[in-house]
């Protein structure tokens, strides 16, 4: 059985892809502003997250997100406060130790632990739940998700939302389930078309849009505005969720967890043409959120933009490295690369 402890886990490597540039999603002129409100933002984040430390490392450990997650916010918003992207990169830290929990990283859950976890982060979205018992990682990551919706929810203008979030935790939760049991073999592996309708859900972009929406949306801010947007965010997910899959098939393959690229594999493609024709879908689906997104009405420009650099950032991150072990520290040297 495959070593599952953080350390092993972060220490596997996908050798495949070449090392690229980890900022060419970034526009060049944007680079250092964004890179210095993201080292800006980090204490503030840093400060939500101290109380778990167990769930979310200190910036410089190895098995830190705490400095990606600011700059993907940052690279996502370039003109947002620094409390902003605090805030959306807090989300950012606290979706991935939600997926730690899930891939079973942070401690040990079924998949119907799975579905009741995040039925029970949905719930606090409705008021119930407000105090969970329960010790180390999930402890943890309850009680940071409880405190984000304290700070966040309390603005009426994001509080509109709450459905629409608390609905897609549930689907998020249903997928990650069944992601749980394909990989113990409780269910086959899916098809490649269902485990990428899947993935919509399981990679959290969906999620995270929602918050992202209330911080950053129009106001006054409506429900219509989500249903406006989520056909595109569901193409962007699946960019980002194949993207991903490159970065982290050769981990997941240690795992027994299903993967385009593996699923690929198992279906008689050797790697490298599998790792071609995920890497051609992604760009077809690019294509269309891209569209998509151009097809969104004039309130809704800026949440376009900003979805369209999320992909960009995400994606030419995950070709040149994963999202952890990025550091505070690193993040410092690159604002000082880059001029600050």
């Amino acid at each position: 059985m495959p070593d599952s402890s953080p350390p092993a886990y972060f220490s596997i490597r996908n050798t495949l892809l070449k090392q690229s540039d980890q900022l060419a999603g970034v526009p060049e002129p944007d680079r250092a502003a964004v890179l210095a409100t993201a080292l800006d933002a980090v204490p503030v984040a840093a400060g939500f997250l101290r109380p778990y430390s167990t769930l979310f490392a200190e910036g410089d450990s190895s098995a830190s997100r705490l400095a990606f997650s600011c700059l993907s916010a940052a690279a996502t918003f370039p003109d947002a406060a620094r409390d902003e992207v605090a805030e959306l990169g807090t989300l950012t830290a606290i979706l991935f130790g939600l997926d730690d929990i899930a891939d079973n990283i942070a401690g040990s859950w079924s998949p119907d632990d799975v579905l009741a976890i995040f039925g029970r982060l949905s719930s606090a979205l409705r008021g119930h739940g407000t105090d969970p018992g329960d010790e180390g990682p999930l402890g943890e990551a309850l009680r940071a998700w409880r405190d984000w919706w304290t700070r966040l929810g309390a603005d009426p203008e994001v509080a509109v939302y709450a459905p629409a979030l608390a609905e897609q935790l549930d689907l998020a939760g249903a997928a990650m389930a069944r992601e749980r049991a394909w990989s113990e073999g409780g269910e086959p592996w899916p098809d490649y078309d269902t485990y990428v309708d899947n993935g919509t859900q399981t990679i959290l972009y969906r999620t995270w849009w929602v918050a992202g929406l209330g911080v950053r949306g129009p106001r006054p801010a409506h429900d219509r505005h989500w249903r406006a947007v989520v056909s595109a965010t569901h193409l962007g997910a699946a960019c980002m969720r194949l993207a991903n899959d490159i970065r982290t098939f050769e981990r997941e393959r240690s795992e027994g967890k299903p993967n385009s690229v593996l699923i690929l594999e198992r279906a008689g493609t050797d790697t490298r043409a599998a790792v071609d024709r995920v890497a051609a879908h992604i760009a077809e689906l690019n294509g269309r959120f891209l569209n998509a997104l151009a097809e969104l009405p004039p309130e809704l420009a800026a949440i376009a933009e900003g979805q369209r650099r999320s992909v960009a950032f995400n994606g030419a991150w995950y070709l040149a490295r994963d999202t952890h072990a990025y550091t505070v520290r690193e993040l410092a040297g690159d604002v000082g690369a880059h001029g600050g």
